[in-house]
């Protein structure tokens, strides 16, 4: 598949990550840095919007459980999701990812939520 685009940005200390493009393990390995460099600012708070990466393959999905993990139990950090197509929804929901981050219909709603 073609190349992935990852848009990085901090709003309200909150890192936010936009992959744009298919996420394979790839892009889930590129989703990876663009975190750490957040960490490396003392950004430990990650939205990560998936609203223009509607197709998550399985290697994508390891990466995200690997990258949760590491945000929610190593980091202490809080987790959310957003711009998730129904498919990938209902892949969150059954790896777990869910259970480590809270998925928001919109960007404004993650923002509020996840500087708690």
């Amino acid at each position: 598949m073609g190349k992935i685009v990852i848009k990085k940005e901090i709003k309200n200390s909150i890192g936010i990550i936009r992959p744009v493009g298919y996420v394979d393990e790839n892009g889930g390995i590129a989703i990876g840095q663009a975190v750490d460099e957040l960490f490396n600012e003392g950004v430990v708070n990650i939205l990560l919007d998936f609203t223009e990466a509607p197709v998550i393959n399985s290697m994508g999905i390891a990466r995200l459980i690997e990258l949760a993990e590491i945000i929610v139990d190593e980091k202490g950090g809080n987790l959310g999701y957003t711009g998730l197509s129904e498919v990938s929804f209902g892949v969150f929901k059954m790896v777990g990812l869910l259970a480590m981050g809270d998925v928001f219909s919109d960007e404004k709603k993650a923002l509020e939520k996840l500087s708690d």
